[in-house]
Formats: C-alpha cells, structure tokens, sequence
C-alpha cells in the first residue's frame, strides 16, 4: 500500500515536543491525514513540522490554547475527516508490525469492530524498552471517528470510548520512546495524582484505609510480577515502584482532601 493511502487520522496534540514530534510523524506516514494540535510550543516544534508539511506530508496544523487533556483531543478529534482515527502521543511512535496490522484492520472489508486496543512497549531509563515478555500495558488508540466519545470532565488518564465492539492488535506496538529520569517520574507522579484527586473528589469518591495500605502494595505487584518487569532487572523494579508511589500519592491525597474538606 502506498503512503498517506489508509483511511486513518493520526491524531496528535502536542507542545514543545520538537525532539520527539519527527519520528512520530514519520511513523504515521501511512495514513491518509495527521492532525496536529499545538498548544503553544515555545522551542522548534513547530519547525519540525512545517518541515513535514513541506515534504508532502498530509498534516493539518492546528493551534488551540491548552484546555485540558481531554477537552484537547476532542478538539482534535473534531477536525478528523478520516472513518478511522489513531491516538498518538508525540513521544511515541508506530512499529513496521503495528503498522501494517492497522492497515489491515481499517480497510473497508473489515467492519466487526469498532476499536482496537494496542499494546505500548516502554522505554526504561538506562535499560531501553521493556523486555520482549512484559505484558505490555493495552490502550484504546485506534477506533471508528463516528463511534468515539470522551468523558470531557476527567482531567488525567483520559481516554477515547468506544460503546461497539472491540479488539487487540496482537502484532506491533507502540514504541513509547520517552525515557524518564526518577526526578521526573517523581514531578509527574505528584501532578498527576493532584488531577486525579480533583476529579476523584468531584464525583464524591470517597478514600478508604484498605486502599490506603493496600493499592499502592498492589500495583507494585501487578506491574512486577504480574506483568513480568522483573525481566527488566532493578530498571523494572524502579519502574514498578514509581506505579507504587504514584498509587499511593492518589490514595492519601484523597484522604487528606476529603479530611480537609469534611465539614464534621
């Protein structure tokens, strides 16, 4: 199949990504519109993309002032003219598998399912992307432009919805390449569980000791073990503790939202 032939828009929200952005465009290159959505990009991101534009790429470049991240893919989803759309963030990219199997799926002959699931393979700091055996976390990224919603009041960890039918590709991934120093993992793992506590709050979740003591210890395991990072050495062990101290910010800034602002 030629290039920009697939009936697919990428879609991708982006800001100061101009180290990452080139070769998640270019790993795009099969579908038929990319949709870029920037919020602002102070460095040369804008730059890497116009040089795409130039070389024929067929991207549509937007500007839309940051509103959140649910309410910025939706603005991106809006502009989508394709029957199939691809979630990509700017710092990941598709592999030759992944790519050819979404080709696949999203001709016109295959019309069982409304959404696929794609597995995202990691890249660990000072290890490289997960080993081979890790159960790879799966994400709804590739779905039907007229089946898909998004829940515009979750601030973090938001994701497209898909009320049909569903699969997972088995063949390829998604190369997450950004590797992340504990600094920063520690830098987002408090943003986000703030987000995360603010929408848990408004929808009058309520925090609970056992999820306290046990959540964290839980995730810990799940990741380690269960989803086998102990294959990636003291690399997967970092890893799975960051999903541990991310779990456990959640969980007591909850109890200590709903403290502060229990009126007993």
């Amino acid at each position: 199949m030629t290039r920009f032939a697939s009936p697919v828009s990428a879609l991708v929200i982006c800001m100061n990504e101009a180290d990452m952005i080139g070769q998640c465009l270019e790993s795009v290159d099969f579908c038929a519109e990319i949709i870029v959505v920037d919020s602002g990009s102070t460095d040369s991101t804008m730059d890497v993309v116009q040089e795409f534009i130039a070389k024929g790429y067929p991207i549509r470049l937007f500007h839309n002032d940051w509103p959140g991240f649910p309410r910025q893919r939706q603005f991106a989803l809006d502009q989508a003219t394709q029957p199939w759309c691809l979630s990509i963030e700017a710092d990941e990219a598709i592999d030759d598998l992944l790519r050819q199997s979404i080709m696949d799926v999203t001709q016109p002959r295959n019309d069982a399912f409304d959404g696929w699931y794609i597995r995202r393979r990691d890249k660990l700091k000072g290890y490289g992307y997960a080993h081979r055996w890790v159960l790879h976390n799966r994400l709804l990224r590739l779905f039907r432009r007229d089946k898909a919603t998004m829940d515009l009041n979750l601030r973090v960890h938001e994701s497209f919805e898909v009320p049909g039918k569903t699969g997972t590709i088995e063949n390829g991934v998604l190369l997450h390449r950004r590797e992340m120093t504990v600094a920063e993992d520690l830098v987002r793992a408090n943003t986000y569980s703030s987000l995360k506590v603010a929408t848990l709050v408004e929808r009058g979740k309520k925090p609970g000791l056992v999820k306290l003591v046990l959540s964290p210890l839980g995730n810990f395991l799940k990741f380690y073990l269960a989803k086998r990072y102990f294959l990636c050495g003291r690399h997967g062990f970092v890893y799975s503790m960051m999903v541990m101290v991310y779990s456990f910010a959640t969980e007591a800034k909850l109890y200590e939202a709903w403290r502060d602002n229990d009126p007993v």
